[in-house]
């Protein structure tokens, strides 16, 4: 096996945001669906997404499908070794899994292959009330914003507004995006929806919105969100977290 990606710092985010919720999982690489990955957090609360088609890179040489087993935590300290001129190069030799950054020079490291099991989890299929992509900067601003004030964020979907709200004993803050401001790109909605969520999960995983260029939010009220990333490539990350019941 062999892959080569243009941009080595598109996987250190990726990876980053995956290692702060999952330590251990497995990547698929599979000759007609590419590289997957798809696992739960260990309290079940966050379903974490990754694909990248074959396209995706600009080299992709896998006879067979092959499973990656690799601890997240090890793997994101050496793609943070990633800068702006590296490609990425992952391969496998013996039982390592080899992670190799080719810019000014060559970097490889080899990482032990984990024998986990593949989780088995299901395509979720969730029809949503509303369906709302911001750009990327809006929304990383927005859970600092939130970050500051609460644990808990609350999307408010209506006709011609999206709302995330979060609020303390001593104070409140509420983040709007409209059309008309430009940090809304689309908005879609059935009546009025409301649904909250542990604020933690989405700044963990927040690294991530670095490298999308729009992150669309679905959600209906009193269910679980889906937050998809529009990545380089046709590459896609993604998370679904559970509602908070009060």
């Amino acid at each position: 096996m062999r892959l080569e990606f243009f941009d080595a710092r598109v996987w250190r985010y990726l990876v980053t945001s995956i290692s702060k919720v999952i330590e251990e999982g497995v990547f698929i690489v599979d000759p007609e669906e590419g590289l997957t990955f798809r696992a739960m957090d260990p309290s079940h609360v966050v379903l974490v997404q990754m694909r990248f088609p074959p396209t995706a890179f600009d080299v992709f040489e896998v006879e067979d499908k092959t499973t990656i087993g690799v601890n997240f935590e090890d793997l994101g300290k050496v793609l943070r070794r990633a800068t702006k001129d590296d490609r990425l190069m992952l391969s496998l030799e013996d039982n390592s899994f080899v992670v190799t950054f080719r810019g000014k020079g060559e970097r490889s490291f080899w990482l032990p292959l984990l024998d986990v099991a593949a989780e088995e989890v299901p395509e979720p299929r969730l029809e949503y009330k509303a369906v709302a992509s911001v750009i990327s900067d809006a929304y990383r601003d927005m859970l600092k914003d939130l970050e500051l004030v609460g644990d808990v964020i609350t999307f408010v979907a209506s006709e011609d507004k999206l709302s995330a709200i979060s609020s303390s004993e001593t104070a409140e803050v509420e983040i709007a995006y409209t059309m008309e401001s430009g940090s809304l790109i689309e908005l879609q909605v059935e009546d009025e929806q409301r649904a909250s969520y542990s604020l933690e999960y989405f700044v963990d995983l927040s690294p991530a919105a670095r490298v999308a260029d729009k992150i669309t939010i679905k959600f209906s009220s009193a269910m679980p969100v889906q937050v998809d990333h529009e990545l380089p490539e046709s590459a896609y990350f993604g998370f679904l977290v559970a509602p908070r019941v009060e």
